[in-house]
């Protein structure tokens, strides 16, 4: 298993679209509270994956992280339904998708990754 955070939170090899990712899934509602906060990066291939097993629109907050990202939802079906800049330190605002679809699952990555990588809405997401 590849170490790619210091935190003892389960790690999981995600295929998005051609690209696998490594995600960090937090497991305690502490854990998914914390997030990616008081970090300065990710690694490239390095996401965070949270699972929506009650939340028709989950909500996501930015408050103390440092650095931006982009969350990529997930619909049951396993496919991305949408992509959502999400900007650093911005804790007043709380991120859902625009559309309008029951959300299982959250990736955050780098901003940027999905344009590099070729990633889109529509994309099958691989657990």
């Amino acid at each position: 298993m590849h170490r790619i955070s210091s935190r003892d939170i389960p790690k999981h090899t995600i295929l998005i679209g051609t690209r696998m990712v490594f995600c960090e899934v937090p497991s305690t509602s502490e854990e998914r509270q914390k997030g990616l906060k008081h970090r300065d990066f990710l690694f490239e291939h390095q996401g965070m994956l949270f699972v929506c097993e009650s939340r028709y629109q989950p909500l996501f907050t930015m408050r103390d992280v440092r650095f931006d990202i982009e969350g990529l939802f997930i619909g049951n079906d396993y496919t991305i339904k949408d992509i959502v800049p999400m900007r650093k330190m911005d804790g007043s605002t709380a991120y859902t998708t625009p559309v309008r679809v029951p959300i299982k699952y959250v990736i955050e990555l780098n901003k940027g990754y999905c344009t590099k990588y070729g990633i889109k809405r529509g994309d099958r997401v691989y657990f």
